[in-house]
């Protein structure tokens, strides 16, 4: 009796983690950069395999997310190669401060949640640029839109006393996505708004269930390193910027 009750205790701590295990491509799908929308440039064999740019005061979730690849490609055959480079861009001076992982099967992956249009925008190659909106259904389980809440949490995620918050700018469909799984999920919502124009700031702030925290405050570790690395960085350039004026400035003739 004594072994069958720590059997059951162990298959049931076993379907909770496995429960609260990130799926990958919902997870990357919640965090990549949906500012005026996801845009894919299809016809170039480079910028086409970009998953997202990364600063280098996301260095903790990148390790992170290196880690959830390598774990995937564990699970399957179907494996994921990826790069990860220094983003260089002709006459980009912050590009030296971002790095930009490439992985041409996550992208192929990631693009099945996404529907794709032209709108007469090119790159600087002449090359058409789509721009991709998330489709409503691209997240069938509670595991993917727990995932998919986790990934937008952890980039652009607030907590405010006991409320979370979601906080974007110019989303072209991260913003209704996250609205719309918060709904399926039963959470609380308690407020949503877009104030401005140019950037439009959209604002989410709702009370988790249980299910969802448990995927959020595993990302909370990763969200506050990069806030604070953010925070220094501000910091030490905000001194150097005022060091740089102080000695430009005439300085008096010393008697």
């Amino acid at each position: 009796m004594k072994k069958l009750l720590l059997l059951a205790i162990f298959s049931l701590s076993l379907l909770q983690v496995n429960a609260q295990r990130l799926t990958l491509t919902p997870y990357v799908l919640g965090l990549v950069d949906d500012s005026n929308g996801r845009n894919w440039i299809k016809d170039d064999p480079e910028e086409s395999t970009v998953v997202d740019k990364f600063h280098s005061a996301e260095i903790t979730l990148v390790t992170f997310l290196d880690s959830l690849i390598k774990a995937e490609n564990k699970r399957t055959y179907d494996k994921i190669q990826f790069t990860n480079v220094k983003w260089e861009k002709p006459n980009c001076f912050y590009c030296q401060d971002f790095r930009r992982i490439h992985a041409k099967r996550l992208v192929e992956q990631m693009n099945e949640a996404y529907t794709f249009k032209w709108k007469d925008q090119v790159d600087e190659k002449q090359q058409k640029i789509y721009t991709g909106v998330l489709k409503p259904k691209a997240f069938a389980t509670n595991q993917e839109k727990c995932s998919f809440l986790a990934g937008a949490f952890v980039r652009y995620g607030i907590i405010e006393e006991d409320q979370y918050s979601f906080l974007l700018t110019n989303s072209n469909s991260k913003y209704e996505a996250i609205i719309r799984e918060l709904k399926a999920l039963k959470c609380n919502i308690k407020d949503f708004s877009q104030k401005g124009e140019d950037p439009v700031v959209q604002k989410v702030s709702f009370v988790s269930t249980q299910e969802l925290k448990a995927y959020l405050d595993k990302q909370e570790r990763i969200r506050v390193d990069i806030l604070k690395r953010k925070n220094k960085l501000s910091s030490e350039r905000k001194k150097a910027q005022q060091e740089s004026e102080f000695f430009a400035l005439p300085q008096k003739d010393q008697k």
